[in-house]
């Protein structure tokens, strides 16, 4: 597994994009086939179900609405004046009249409906008049079961399938099985007592007609049975008789499925209202499966032919993605190589023409620090000179004021030894043994020395105090800081005003840097003045000739030694004075470089 992982972690981008699109496209179509399969036949299930059930209920209410129209017959029948009459007879026959007015009607009746095959009324008496039918034996018909069932109930119409066992006939040669027969009383409206009872046989083919216009499937059929669960028609199949009256309780209405001599068949049953019948229809199971099977076939060969396309497709785009980052991949090399004048010519504007255009930018952008650091550093090696330059004359000075103030001792001249010391202190210390950095304390050593020096020259002018707190001392920073800020104070602050000036200068920290605040109550700086020489402070102008170094040059060392963030900050206001912040990191003696 680890090296499997290793292979696919190792293996190209391009690879990669295509067995990802070809995974995707495999899950997606072998998900929809399942669940879509699965969904499919749940769903045609339910469907057929719904259809079949739609089309036995049409055909439930054509036979109800066949029957209504042979019950209205019944009707007409019963109220016809001749036929009640002869209803109300004793055991008399009737007279030829009114039996050829009776056989008239009956004939009317049997013409108009084609499928009734013969008609019979018998009256309580056992006398009978019929179209189409004979009595077989002198029995009295009124003791057959279909006259007694009429009889016991006259306000139904009683409708007998396979007529069998009566002791009547009719003139055409038909079998019990292809005869509905349907009986009822009727009754003298007056006493509601039955006087006789109507018998109708009907053709089957009635039936037939109905039912062959129905199509369940490709082999689906539809019967009907009654009540007592006889079969009132069936077509011609030996699965009918197989079905068991156990699987269709009374009320049943829906669907079902039954193994039937080792197959599956839907069972979907509908029940009359109108006469007690159930409406059943029969349907494979395979009549479902197969239209799932054809389209789980379609299925298979579109997604063979998907993921065909598919690989094509991904392999054409994914090498249009990775054709781009093959060539930022040759123009990285050479950039390593140190060919830094290599481009990216990018095509588009998606991603990785945005990519193209960070690497084009990412080259320029290295290409302008070079030239920045090579600027910087020169910029640093020229301070440098000058700040050697600047040493050479100090120690020339430094010995000769050495031996002037041993001259001076020699005449006790107390105010030139306290000067000549100043000076000498200031140089030392500006010498340092050649270090860059000193302590804060020498730093404030060399510019109180620097003051002993100025208050000599201006005693009734100037006055200066510092404010450094013991905590801060033990720090180091670049030497000569303070003093160019000083003397920039009382030359361009001190020196304008009326009156004697002030100078302060304190310490404060701030995070890990140390600021300096060196304060006049001097004439102050113009807005534009201030503003410009901020400018040139940040770098964003050029110094001119008409101000001095010392302070720029400060700014310069700092700025090159620990970055723009730090350097020199000047806040003023015109006729009250100037703050100049030196902000410098606080530098431990064992990290002097920051």
């Amino acid at each position: 597994m680890k090296a499997f992982l290793r292979g696919w972690h190792d293996s190209s981008i391009r690879f990669k994009l295509n067995c990802i699109f070809l995974i995707i496209i495999l899950i997606s179509i072998l998900s929809l086939s399942f669940w879509g399969s699965r969904t499919y036949s749940h769903y045609s299930e339910n469907q057929a179900d719904q259809s079949t059930l739609q089309m036995i209920h049409q055909v439930e209410s054509n036979v109800d609405l066949y029957l209504k129209h042979l019950d209205d017959v019944f009707y007409y029948l019963g109220e016809d004046s001749a036929v009640k009459q002869f209803m109300k007879l004793g055991g008399e026959e009737p007279d030829e009249a009114a039996a050829a007015q009776i056989q008239k009607t009956l004939t009317m009746y049997a013409a108009r409906n084609k499928e009734i095959t013969g008609m019979m009324l018998v009256n309580g008496q056992g006398t009978f008049l019929s179209h189409g039918m004979y009595r077989i034996t002198r029995d009295s018909l009124t003791e057959e079961s279909w006259y007694r069932d009429a009889a016991g109930k006259p306000e139904e119409t009683l409708i007998i399938s396979n007529p069998i066992g009566r002791n009547v006939a009719a003139y055409q040669n038909y079998s019990s099985y292809d005869v509905l027969s349907l009986v009822r009383a009727v009754q003298d409206p007056e006493t509601k007592r039955v006087t006789g009872v109507i018998l109708m046989d009907l053709k089957m083919d009635m039936l037939k007609s109905i039912f062959e216009n129905m199509k369940l499937g490709k082999s689906g059929f539809m019967y009907i049975i009654d009540r007592k669960g006889d079969i009132v028609y069936a077509p011609t199949n030996n699965i009918v008789y197989r079905i068991q009256s156990s699987w269709l309780q009374d009320g049943t209405q829906g669907s079902l499925t039954q193994n039937i001599k080792g197959h599956d068949y839907r069972i979907l049953v509908n029940d009359s209202e109108t006469n007690k019948w159930k409406f059943i229809g029969v349907i494979p199971d395979d009549d479902y499966q197969r239209v799932v099977k054809d389209i789980q076939l379609y299925t298979l060969i579109v997604t063979f032919i998907t993921i065909a396309l598919a690989s094509l497709l991904s392999t054409y785009f994914t090498g249009t993605l990775i054709r781009p980052i093959r060539k930022l991949m040759s123009l990285m090399s050479k950039v390593r190589n140190g060919e830094l004048n290599q481009r990216f010519v990018a095509e588009t504007k998606d991603e990785i023409g945005q990519l193209g255009h960070s690497f084009n930018h990412m080259l320029e952008e290295i290409n302008n620090l070079i030239n920045l650091v090579y600027i910087e550093q020169r910029k640093k090696r020229e301070a440098e000179l000058q700040v050697l330059q600047a040493q050479i004359k100090p120690h020339f000075l430094y010995n000769t004021l050495d031996t002037i103030q041993w001259m001076a001792q020699e005449y006790e001249a107390d105010d030139i030894i306290e000067i000549i010391g100043a000076l000498t202190n200031l140089f030392r210390i500006g010498l340092n043994r050649g270090n860059e950095w000193i302590p804060i304390r020498d730093e404030i050593k060399h510019a109180e020395s620097y003051r002993i020096i100025q208050m000599s020259r201006y005693m009734d002018k100037l006055d200066i105090q510092f404010d450094i707190p013991e905590e801060l001392l033990r720090y180091h920073v670049l030497k000569l800081i303070l003093q160019p800020v000083i003397e920039n104070a009382i030359y361009h602050g001190i020196k304008a005003r009326t009156g004697k000036g002030l100078i302060t200068i304190s310490a404060v920290r701030e995070e890990n840097a140390v600021c300096f605040r060196i304060t006049d109550d001097g004439a102050g700086i113009p807005p534009e003045k201030l503003q410009e020489l901020n400018d040139i402070l940040r770098g964003a102008k050029k110094r001119k000739e008409q101000y001095g170094i010392g302070l720029f040059n400060v700014n310069e060392r700092i700025q090159l030694t620990y970055g723009s963030s730090y350097g020199i900050f000047i806040h003023s206001e015109v006729g009250k004075g100037t703050t100049v912040e030196v902000r410098h990191p606080m530098v431990h003696v064992g990290n002097k470089t920051g």
